[in-house]
């Protein structure tokens, strides 16, 4: 059942909506991919990681990624479109914008 309802959830930036499920989906290639670039910058200082292909672009050739997404490859921008679609389900790292305890009495 929960799965039924997270699929109605849409995360909506401008003219583009997509389901929860995908966006997450998004946020799990993106983490990956960055923690590769990570590891191959720490194996060879010399690692240029976009020399053949961008971030976005990277995430567009991704057979994983959701097909609902595919629509945001064309843009120019792709990845900053990636980029705020993420940012929106990733809650904030300040406990006083999202109470990190359910007993939580306040910020000081």
């Amino acid at each position: 059942m929960a799965k039924l309802l997270s699929s109605q959830v849409k995360v909506k930036d401008g003219s583009y909506s997509f389901s929860l499920e995908s966006v997450k989906v998004l946020k799990r290639l993106m983490e990956a991919q960055a923690r590769e670039m990570e590891v191959k910058a720490l194996a060879s200082p010399r690692f240029d990681p976009f020399h053949h292909t961008t971030p976005g672009a990277q995430l567009c050739n991704n057979p994983t990624l959701p097909q609902e997404m595919k629509a945001v490859c064309m843009e120019p921008q792709c990845h900053d479109l990636f980029v705020r679609f993420v940012a929106l389900i990733t809650p904030s790292s300040d406990p006083c914008e999202i109470c990190v305890s359910p007993a939580c009495t306040g910020c000081y």
